[in-house]
């Protein structure tokens, strides 16, 4: 079954001499075969699903999941095709495999009961007793014992050795480079991604007016974002978005709660994150509440021109380490009070935020200072945070995909800032 993502897989296990990979993180997974379920929300230390690719595309791609989960598959395949695979090998978990074989007499079936059975047509060997054996399993089936195999998860090799020897070989950082450029497929989804994104970042703007309680405001994004199919970062739907400890606002922190009403004069940082399709959304805007002083209003243009700057030097080719003192070089020609407050980072996006294709560990200073090499195809998220103290905190974020002309915006909403009127009626009170 065609799928460029294990195309590419493929081709860089060539690279790397790999005869095969095994991969168990819900990330690695999805990206494989499109396959996911609630059950990895659980955030369980133990994989409920694996992916198989081997390194000759003459053999098959492999799912592995428990086979009461069959169905999700067909679920997941009903209007496109969506979770690809070859082959799938099954496994019980706990005892919900064991209680679905009993026959129901009083199951009538239907469309999930067919579409569960032709999926199961590609189920291949004996449903085997956890995760790993069906794993070992299927890899000796493919004559792969003494092969150099690859795991995310170094536990999943450890627990095959005895049944199957093989040279193991971690590819968690292969993984991240494999995944950081996206197919065609990936960047029309994330198009979509980022229309939602804009609609979010909207109506967050929509609901900011004086007197506003913070902490309401950011469940009521939340709300908005359920009810249109993105699943918020958390209960908040925000990233940053401040709090005020007094008089004074506090930047700086991820997302603290709100003490009191929204203020004339109120700065507001909106940066929503949540996941939609699977793909992060990550975007990132100012607003005001009520009119801006001349000098802010200043400070904001000439952040955004830095941005701006920045944005012409998304091209292939370019390191993401030079982005930094661009913006820098800009505020301090402008005059702004302690450029150095700039906070800039480049990363990939997609299946997970922040995507860095660089040896773990990669979220320390070398995701910045030393930065990576953008290639075409990147979806590369540009952070712009400036902490300055006299005129207050500052901040954009915008998502581009690298292509061999001029980055391509994924989203729309303007790089302005929001103000917010303060004597507005809040879009949820009840009409007059």
């Amino acid at each position: 079954m065609t799928n460029p993502r294990i195309d590419r897989l493929r081709g860089m296990l060539a690279a790397e001499a790999l005869d095969a990979v095994v991969l168990s993180h819900p990330h690695d997974v999805r990206y494989a075969t499109g396959y996911h379920s609630i059950l990895e929300r659980w955030t369980q230390m133990e994989p409920f699903a694996a992916a198989i690719v081997f390194a000759d595309p003459a053999r098959p791609a492999i799912l592995v999941i428990p086979e009461a989960n069959i169905g999700i598959v067909a679920v997941l395949n009903r209007d496109a095709r969506r979770c690809t695979f070859d082959e799938i090998r099954t496994f019980d978990m706990l005892n919900f495999c064991e209680v679905s074989r009993y026959v129901d007499p009083d199951f009538k079936g239907g469309r999930l009961a067919e579409d569960a059975m032709a999926v199961a047509g590609a189920i291949r060997g004996a449903c085997q007793p956890d995760i790993a054996a069906a794993i070992g399993a299927a890899l000796a089936d493919h004559g792969m014992a003494g092969k150099a195999i690859g795991f995310d998860e170094h536990r999943v090799s450890a627990a095959i050795a005895d049944r199957l020897p093989h040279r193991y070989r971690d590819v968690l950082d292969l993984m991240m480079r494999v995944r950081v450029v996206k197919t065609t497929e990936e960047r029309e989804r994330y198009r979509a991604v980022g229309r939602m994104a804009d609609r979010v970042v909207a109506h967050a703007g929509s609901l900011l007016q004086e007197g506003a309680d913070w902490n309401d405001v950011q469940a009521r994004i939340c709300d908005f974002m359920v009810r249109n199919g993105v699943t918020p970062v958390d209960e908040g739907a925000m990233l940053f978005g401040g709090s005020y400890d007094g008089d004074d606002f506090i930047p700086d922190l991820f997302r603290t709660r709100g003490n009191r009403p929204l203020r004339r004069g109120d700065i507001v940082i909106l940066e929503t994150q949540g996941v939609l399709d699977g793909f992060w959304i990550d975007i990132n805007r100012t607003a005001v509440i009520g009119r801006p002083s001349a000098d802010y209003q200043r400070l904001h243009d000439i952040l955004r021109d830095a941005f701006l700057k920045m944005v012409d030097r998304l091209r292939p080719g370019v390191s993401t380490h030079t982005l930094p003192a661009i913006g820098y070089q800009h505020l301090k020609d402008k005059g702004v009070a302690a450029p150095e407050k700039l906070l800039v980072v480049a990363h990939g996006i997609g299946l997970m935020p922040l995507e860095i294709p660089l040896p773990y560990p990669a979220a320390g200073l070398a995701g910045v200072k030393q930065g990576f090499v953008m290639e075409e195809d990147m979806l590369i998220s540009l952070d712009s945070l400036f902490f300055g103290a006299r005129l207050g905190p500052c901040h954009m974020e915008n998502v581009y995909a690298i292509t061999a002309g001029p980055p391509e915006p994924m989203y729309a909403a303007p790089l302005e800032l929001i103000v917010a009127d303060a004597t507005a009626p809040h879009p949820d009170a009840p009409a007059a």
